[in-house]
């Protein structure tokens, strides 16, 4: 089951691995919708956080595999709709999240200049409402009944990447000791692709 499926491009590779696979997909533009029915077995047009799946004939615990590919950020309340949702998903079966950082050195440095500046798309896309670290990743995730069993991070090198963290780096250093040390893969990781297991 994917939420967000827009056309179908994720469940296309899926399928390409596991053809027998049943899949349902729930997106809320009826053009990309249109799109996805013609790969998955079937799509419901409606808002992810409303869509009440009972009603359309799911049972719970129906699904093996949940995927929200750059959804999460997008709901009013994704620690509710997670819960929710989790009720469709079998004791054992995971969910995988792609989640943009927001502790990328790009969000960083605009807040050191006293800048949060929403754009058209990207890690400050305005659609965006709730906004992540792997930190808060990670407790949604757990608060969920989630134990996160795989973390890839996606870093999207820049020329002005390599100068960024060194600056950052020279920032912490001038604190003494006052500030823990982050891990510079926080600074770079644009999104994490996280695959978590339901207890």
């Amino acid at each position: 089951m994917e939420f967000g499926c827009g056309a179908g491009s994720t469940m296309r590779a899926y399928k390409a691995r596991n053809p027998d696979s049943f899949s349902l997909g729930v997106e809320c533009f009826e053009d990309a919708a249109v799109l996805a029915r013609g790969i998955f077995d079937k799509v419901l047009t409606g808002d992810a956080e409303a869509i009440e799946l009972s009603e359309h004939g799911y049972q719970e615990e129906s699904f093996d595999l949940i995927i929200y590919g750059d959804v999460l950020e997008h709901f009013v309340d994704p620690w509710q709709t997670l819960d929710r949702h989790l009720k469709y998903l079998r004791s054992g079966g995971a969910v995988c999240a792609c989640i943009p950082n927001a502790s990328h050195w790009s969000v960083i440095l605009g807040l050191l200049n006293g800048e949060f500046k929403y754009e058209d798309s990207g890690l400050l896309d305005r659609t965006h409402l709730r906004f992540f670290t792997f930190s808060s990743i990670k407790e949604l995730m757990e608060n969920a009944g989630l134990a996160i069993s795989e973390v890839k991070s996606k870093v999207q090198s820049t020329p002005e990447q390599q100068n960024a963290l060194q600056l950052l780096s020279r920032l912490l250093d001038t604190q003494g000791g006052a500030i823990p040390p982050v891990p510079q893969l926080n600074w770079s990781t644009f999104q994490y692709v996280v695959k978590a297991i339901k207890q």
